[in-house]
Order: structure tokens, then sequence, then C-alpha cells
């Protein structure tokens, strides 16, 4: 792994991210990040990031299912759902339309790796819309868990999305690339 490359690559996803709740979690990941790997599941102490748990959520991969599988996530998040979290795959928690992006969106920034920050409207069901930015990252498999995605999403009102939005029907999306920088993990079906 070129630290170096990394390094620059991580500025740059960092220097995307407006919310300061956003940055010190993709920094604590940063710091999880050892020479040559990807942190994975065993080196996540949510201790560490306690005042951002209400914002934080994590999937599983499952390549049998070839889906992910909801594995924790704070109030903030669950609250935008009428489904339980914990457990259910990312097929029947996002909508028929929307689900299909959002799996594209997870498996490649477990496969490639990448880091992703998003932004406008990162939630949206029949019912219920939510504006504001998101941020997803990798994490390794081991011998004893999964592969999966580490992410958070800070929402806001509508009005304060639209005096920074020109548009509250998309989210703007803005990848990291990872290839080449890291250990890849090893996804089977993907």
């Amino acid at each position: 792994m070129s630290m170096i490359e990394f390094e620059r690559v991580f500025a740059e996803f960092e220097n995307t991210i407006s919310s300061a709740a956003l940055k010190e979690v993709a920094r604590y990941w940063r710091d999880l990040v050892r020479t040559g790997r990807l942190p994975g599941w065993n080196d996540i102490r949510p201790s560490a990031i306690k005042t951002h748990l209400p914002i934080v959520w994590c999937y599983d991969y499952d390549p049998g299912l070839d889906d992910f599988v909801g594995r924790l996530a704070g109030y903030e998040i669950t609250g935008v759902s009428n489904k339980p979290f914990k457990g259910t795959r990312l097929s029947e928690l996002r909508p028929n339309d929307k689900y299909p992006r959002a799996l594209i969106r997870a498996k490649r920034v477990v496969q490639e790796p990448a880091l992703y920050r998003g932004h406008g409207i990162v939630y949206k069901t029949e019912e219920r819309r939510g504006f504001g930015e998101r941020i997803v990252m990798p994490l390794v498999a081991s011998q004893s868990q999964p592969a999966g995605i580490f992410g958070a999403t800070e929402y806001k009102s509508v009005s304060e999305w639209a005096r920074s939005a020109p548009d509250l029907n998309a989210e703007e999306e803005k990848w990291f690339s990872l290839a080449g920088l890291v250990d890849a993990p090893q996804l089977a079906n993907c």
C-alpha cells in the first residue's frame, strides 16, 4: 500500500465532506487503516465515536444472498424507516426502484474498494424524503467477520437543504478509489 497516495485520496474525500460530524466519523475510519490493510469489523470501537452513533450505520455483505444485511444503525437512521434495520436485507429496506442503485453503490465501496460521499436526497420512500449528506467506507472480511460497509448520514430539513442545493430530487455522488492503494477484499459472486 502506498500510504502517501492513500493519504492524498483520503484528504480529497475529507475535503468534500461538509458536516463536521461526518468528517469526524471519516477520520475515525481513517485512523483504523493499517499498512496494507483496510479496517474490518473487529477494528471498530463504537465508544470511540459515541457522540456520532445516532447517525452511523453498517451493513454486512452476504455473498450467498448477494445482498447487504443491516448490522447496526443509530436512532436517527432507524427513525426514517418503519422496518427494523438489524438483520434486514438492503433489498427489503430500500424501495424497489432505489434498491438496484443502492446495491451497486454498496458493492462498489467494498469491491473496488472506494470511499463515497453523497449529498442531496439521501433517503426516499413513497412517504418520506431525507435530505443531507452521507459517507460510506469499506470494511474488509476476516476469518470471523464478513466484509461490509461503514457509513454515516446527517439529515437536514428541506428548507436547510434548499439553501445549499438546487436539486431536491437527486443525490450528487463523489467517488474516491482506493484500488491499488490497499488490499482489496475478496467478495464471492460480485
